[in-house]
């Protein structure tokens, strides 16, 4: 199995937190630095993770190359990039995607979640969600999992699912006949705290650092 990871120089909502120093290294250094044991193929636009790559001996595991100029921006789709990957690579068999921006992911989860492609055609990190929801319908809130006059325990009520983007998992050879990663016949493989973490947001960061101070997301 193949591991395509997306890093874009720049980030919006977090400024620069890439390149933050998350354990003493970059936050991309850290988490592309837990995959070893896998071919890890970076796509991305900057030079500096490119150099990075080249001289870290802690990133042999990790081949970078330069994003196509065709699809830079902020607006192109992940699914964009796979296609590329895999045309410019010929790439066949399973691919794996994650980001790193999931500092606490787990080298056994990929392995197990991959062999449920022997009964499903791809899969999806995923949540659990047993809580009391609510949905707003014409204005008026209406419940999704539960009945508010039978008051259930919580680990009673029926599961929900959320997908948590920590990683996508696919045969290359699928996706480039629907473009899609998850296909019709997928698994929602479930994951937990920390490992779900994704930084998306400054509160996640802080979170993210939190839990690594603590000593919480160790592989």
């Amino acid at each position: 199995m193949k591991l395509f990871v997306p890093i874009k120089e720049n980030s919006n909502r977090v400024p620069n937190k890439n390149f933050r120093d998350f354990g003493g290294v970059p936050l991309y250094v850290h988490t592309l630095s837990r995959l070893k044991g896998f071919e890890v193929y970076v796509d991305t636009d900057s030079k500096k993770i490119l150099d990075e790559i080249e001289r870290n001996p802690c990133l042999r595991h990790v081949k970078g190359y330069e994003r196509n100029p065709d699809l830079l921006g902020d607006d192109v789709s992940v699914c964009k990039l796979i296609s590329d990957f895999i045309v410019q690579h010929l790439i066949s068999g399973p691919i794996c995607q994650v980001h790193v921006t999931s500092p606490f992911i787990q080298p056994k989860t990929l392995r197990s979640a991959a062999d449920m492609l022997d009964l499903y055609d791809s899969v999806a990190s995923c949540d659990v969600i047993q809580e009391r929801l609510l949905k707003k319908q014409k204005g008026i809130m209406k419940p999704v999992n539960h009945d508010p006059a039978i008051l259930l325990p919580t680990q009673d009520l029926e599961k929900l699912y959320r997908e948590n983007s920590l990683f996508y998992i696919f045969d290359a050879d699928k996706f480039m006949t629907s473009g899609k990663r998850i296909g019709s016949n997928p698994c929602f493989y479930e994951t937990s705290f920390p490992e779900s973490l994704d930084i998306d947001y400054e509160d996640d960061w802080n979170t993210c650092v939190g839990v690594y101070k603590a000593g919480l997301g160790g592989l």
